[in-house]
């Protein structure tokens, strides 16, 4: 991932939240008129802030907009950020959808793009989230990763067709400029499989899915 990250403690966050709630009280009047169908909390990782400081935030919105009431309210999250309790506290909340970062049911692909869960994680956040009462789960899988094969990325698409969840999001790997990846690809590192194989793998997800 190229998006800007980086560390923070526990105060920096908290401030950050602040910063955030003080924008919306601030500038929310000028959005008046707008009917509100859709709010994303994405990036990045927003789980990885305390659940309750982020559904303030919510509780703010909700206070300052115009919300519809079918609006979709998504929150991304990666296995590993999120517990049983969190979970809860975004569905009491209002948070009608998840979407969870897998990108990969196969342990060894994980641990090659540096994520920090197994699939096994994986598919105790996914039970959470259904005794938590979300019906909407949308989760991300990733093709053309370093040493996948055809069928390892089969078997990734399989899995997830057998858990029934209501949404799933398919990228191919785009190796960005200033990220590890890119260093590595410079310096002929990464076993990347070749354009055919990858052209092989969007078919396969058209079909399989």
């Amino acid at each position: 991932c190229d998006f800007l990250s980086g560390p923070a403690d526990e105060g920096t966050k908290m401030r950050y939240m602040e910063a955030l709630c003080q924008e919306i009280m601030g500038k929310s009047s000028k959005y008046a008129e707008y009917k509100v169908t859709s709010i994303f909390f994405g990036g990045g990782t927003p789980t990885a802030v305390d659940a309750k400081a982020l559904c303030r935030v919510l509780s703010l919105v909700k206070e300052r907009f115009d919300i519809q009431s079918e609006a979709e309210i998504t929150i991304e999250m990666n296995p590993g950020t999120v517990t049983k309790e969190s979970l809860s506290v975004y569905k009491n909340a209002g948070i009608k959808r998840v979407s969870l970062g897998l990108q990969s049911t196969n342990d060894a692909e994980l641990n090659r793009r540096g994520r920090i869960h197994t699939y096994e994680q994986f598919l105790e956040t996914y039970t959470w989230a259904r005794e938590a009462g979300f019906e909407n789960v949308n989760v991300d899988v990733m093709s053309g990763l370093p040493g996948q094969t055809i069928e390892q990325y089969e078997d990734t698409l399989k899995k997830l067709v057998e858990l029934h969840v209501e949404h799933i999001s398919a990228y191919s790997l785009i190796i960005e400029e200033g990220t590890p990846f890119f260093k590595q690809y410079e310096e002929d590192q990464l076993d990347l499989p070749d354009e055919e194989t990858e052209r092989q793998m969007y078919y396969r997800t058209e079909q399989v899915l």
